[in-house]
């Protein structure tokens, strides 16, 4: 609710007060550099007219009414806009469009020499104390400090090179200005904003913004309780949360959907909920299905898609523990912060000792194990269209077809060897014996037959001894030969007719992008360089530090190459077989987030799955994604239905999960609004209601942490136990968020940067490709400009992803023109 302030009040001093200081302000910088101004007016008589009425106009200024305040600023940012166009304009010293963010008045020096300054804080630095104007850089001002540690009333005291800074904060207030206007006031008096007729209103109740009501929403692996939570940083008398929001009292808890109730328990560790007590039917039918089968769960954002797959592989240990032991099982995650959620929540479902993994980590794991003289480290850097190319879906196809010609090589050979020109003796019966060998892979299919030839009492024993010796001699060559899976996946990628005729025929790649994959794979088959040494042989490195030869890809690969091998080995040995072990194989392989996973990917993984009986259709297998939640955007993926038939698995129960679990009804109706109409699903959203999404738009980054860090301390004082993200699009965005809310000394802060999340109560800073699959109590997306966030595919579905991250309020903040992802009137 906002109210009309009343003339004469309190508040209404406040506002008098901040607009007189901004008229002040803009009149300086409207002016600029004056000395400049003096040397213009000698060269351009115009220019100095126009210099001569900013001057007046500055002065006017100082003595006006605050009723004759808004015309005479208006005409000065006029003046000034004229001024920069006629020519020999100077640059203004900061942006008269939104000079600063930030107002505090310090009292400061010995009793009886006492001094009394305003101190701005802006984007930009701009000092001149003859006309009491100071806006101090927020990123690197010393005094700025002052403006984040402490509130208004606080004894201040700073030590910074040496000096020590120290007084008294008599005003702190954060301020929005637009356009050169004044929009919004924030202090501890309350929260003042200007509506679109320019009356100045005071904010109460659900109208003032304030992160509460949330603590314990979002789920979370069971753990030990934190040993506590990080010390706060210093605050003065009054400590953290000060000001308008902190008063404010917490809003009721929203009622659960289909009884579900969302409790407030003060528990440091927030348990998993028995998501199995509390889904539909429909679900409980899909945890409970055959054990056999492909099942895929869709499912839009927070509807329980990993718990359900949890809870599947649960049943299965519990209803067949013979067959499905935790060890013979797999769970595939997109990210190392989900292997370690998934990993604790397992044991809580009464399963201990079932894989959990990411993909890339187990396919290098299991490379170097079947492949253990293939290279230990990967190239990076590699051209897009070769890390597209490599991905796929026509890849199996190359793959398929190599092998088959593999066979018939060999074949020709046995054929060629045995009963050719040169014939052996009983030649014809070796390869009878290699015809009735027909059904297994090919490594395996030579090694039988090496094995009947060496079986002196088998059907090899009518042949000679020479012919015997000879034939095991021409399998054991061809046995190397079929299974040597580097040469294979070598030619596999160099063959540029094969390549041709299966990708740039079939409008999957054009020519140069096929030149461009057998160019850097032939680079990548060559032999690596030897290192370059001085004169008295020590390595010579680069002057920041790594090898000279650091982006070679001689003797490397990529990781897309590794999915490419393990597919070759299965056709070649079979199976995910080591030379003399036992095979790789799973009784139940679940994979999350499957949409980004590439086909040739999703096949090595349903075909290192058992098949029961040898029916490839008695697969145990559980697939789980979301089509409107893709972080990968080059591994073909268009809908579940054709990355089954490019896996040859057309046969699938498909179930879509309607409910969502973690987002509210607010989030998720923005959810859908960002993705638009051609991605967001038709089937009906159910979703408990809470509290409504809020749009803040700010003149800055700077601006953006002031305001963020104010409503995270208020926060913390009410709700210790939260959880909260702030997620940029990109790491560099937010390593600059971390650090000016380090500065505030936001509590128990941490910048996540590699998976490295907690999963404790505080505030988790990161990107976007980090929280993939997690959720938190709050969630507050930063720069969600236009120019961050565009009109394209992957743009939607990162916005989306990072909004529907939130369990109870979701804020998106806009530093410049708002994405127009977002709804205008959000």
């Amino acid at each position: 609710m906002l109210n009309e302030i009343e003339k004469g009040s309190a508040a209404a001093l406040i506002v008098e007060e901040e607009e007189r200081l901004l008229a002040r302000v803009e009149a300086r910088v409207a002016i600029g550099d004056e000395d400049g101004a003096e040397a213009e007016r000698s060269e351009r008589t115009a220019a100095a007219d126009y210099d001569r009425e900013l001057l007046s106009l500055r002065d006017a200024i100082a003595e006006a009414k605050p009723e004759d305040l808004p015309p005479l600023v208006e005409q000065m940012t006029r003046l000034a806009a004229i001024r920069e166009r006629i020519g020999g304009a100077r640059a203004l010293p900061v942006d008269m469009a939104s000079p600063y963010f930030a107002h505090m008045v310090l009292r400061d020096g010995e009793a009886g020499a006492e001094r009394r300054r305003d101190v701005l804080v802006g984007k930009r630095g701009f000092i001149d104390r003859r006309s009491n104007v100071q806006i101090v850089d927020w990123r690197n001002a010393p005094i700025s400090q002052v403006y984040y540690r402490y509130d208004e009333g606080d004894d201040y005291e700073e030590t910074v090179d040496g000096r020590t800074l120290a007084g008294v904060v008599e005003v702190r207030r954060n301020v929005s200005i637009n356009r050169a206007r004044l929009r919004r006031i924030g202090a501890p008096q309350g929260t003042y904003v200007r509506d679109a007729r320019g009356v100045w209103r005071e904010a109460v109740g659900s109208a003032v913004p304030t992160l509460q009501g949330g603590s314990g929403k979002a789920a979370r692996a069971p753990m030990p309780p934190p040993r506590g939570l990080a010390r706060r940083g210093k605050r003065g008398r009054r400590g953290a949360g000060a000001g308008a929001a902190s008063g404010a009292a917490a809003a009721p808890e929203p009622s659960g959907l289909l009884g579900v109730h969302h409790g407030t328990a003060q528990r440091a560790d927030k348990h998993l909920p028995e998501i199995a007590a509390l889904i539909d039917r429909e679900q409980f039918d899909l945890i409970t299905s055959p054990s056999s089968g492909i099942i895929v769960l869709q499912g839009g954002a927070g509807s329980g898609k990993t718990t359900v797959a949890l809870h599947r592989i649960a049943y299965l240990n519990f209803a067949d523990k013979g067959r499905f032991r935790t060890s013979q099982m797999l769970f595939v995650v997109p990210s190392e912060a989900l292997v370690r959620y998934v990993s604790a929540v397992l044991p809580a479902l009464g399963v201990s000792g079932v894989p959990v993994t990411t993909y890339r980590s187990w396919a290098r794991t299991t490379r170097q194990k079947l492949l253990p003289d293939s290279p230990t480290r990967y190239a990076g850097g590699a051209h897009d269209a070769v890390v597209r190319l490599k991905k796929h879906p026509r890849v199996l196809l190359l793959c398929d077809e190599l092998a088959a010609e593999r066979v018939d090589a060999t074949t020709a050979a046995l054929e060629r060897e045995l009963t050719g020109a040169d014939p052996v003796e009983g030649g014809a019966a070796v390869l009878d014996r290699w015809r009735q060998l027909a059904g297994a892979a090919l490594v395996p299919r030579l090694r039988r037959l090496h094995r009947w030839l060496g079986d002196a009492s088998g059907g090899a024993a009518a042949l000679p001894a020479a012919s015997r010796v000879r034939a095991e001699s021409l399998v054991k060559s061809l046995t190397a030969r079929a299974d040597d899976i580097m040469s294979d996946w070598g030619e596999l990628f160099t063959d540029r007719a094969r390549l041709t005729r299966v990708l740039v025929d079939a409008g999957e790649a054009t020519s140069h992008e096929v030149r461009v994959l057998v160019d850097w794979c032939a680079a990548q088959l060559s032999e690596p360089a030897e290192p370059p040494v001085d004169s008295e042989g020590r390595p010579i490195e680069s002057v920041d530090g790594r090898a000279v030869d650091e982006e070679s890809p001689a003797g490397r690969l990529d990781e897309e190459d590794d999915p490419v091998l393990l597919r070759l080995v299965q056709l070649a040995r079979g199976a995910l077989v080591a030379r003399g072990g036992d095979p790789i194989e799973y009784r139940h392989v679940a994979i999350d987030e499957a949409q980004d996973r590439s086909a040739i990917e999703v096949k090595v993984l349903i075909e290192a799955t058992h098949a029961e009986g040898g029916d490839p259709a008695a697969r145990s297998v559980t697939i789980a994604g979301d089509t409107a939640q893709r972080l990968v955007f080059d591994n073909h993926f268009t809908s579940w239905r054709e990355l089954l038939e490019e896996v040859g698995q057309p046969v699938a129960l498909m179930r879509p999960l309607r409910l969502s679990y973690r987002s509210t009804a607010e989030v998720m109706q923005l959810a859908r609004y960002i993705l638009g109409p051609d991605l967001a699903p038709e089937e009906p959203l159910y979703a408990r209601s809470g509290a409504p999404v809020e749009v803040h738009e700010l003149g800055g980054v700077g601006e953006a942490v002031a305001f963020l860090a104010e409503a995270l301390r208020g926060l913390s004082a009410r709700e210790p136990t939260a959880s909260v993200a702030v997620i940029a699009r990109y790491a560099e965005q937010a390593d600059i968020y971390h650090d000016g809310l380090a500065r505030a000394e936001v509590p128990s802060l941490r910048r996540v940067k590699r998976q490295d999340f907690r999963f404790e109560p505080g505030v988790d800073v990161t990107d976007i490709g980090q929280v993939k699959g997690l959720e938190f109590d709050y969630v507050v997306m930063v720069d969600v400009n236009a120019s961050v966030y565009n009109d394209t595919l992957e743009s939607r579905h990162l916005l989306h992803i990072g909004a529907t991250r939130a369990a109870h309020q979701l804020w998106l903040l806009a530093t410049q023109e708002p994405s127009p992802l977002i709804p205008p009137g959000e």
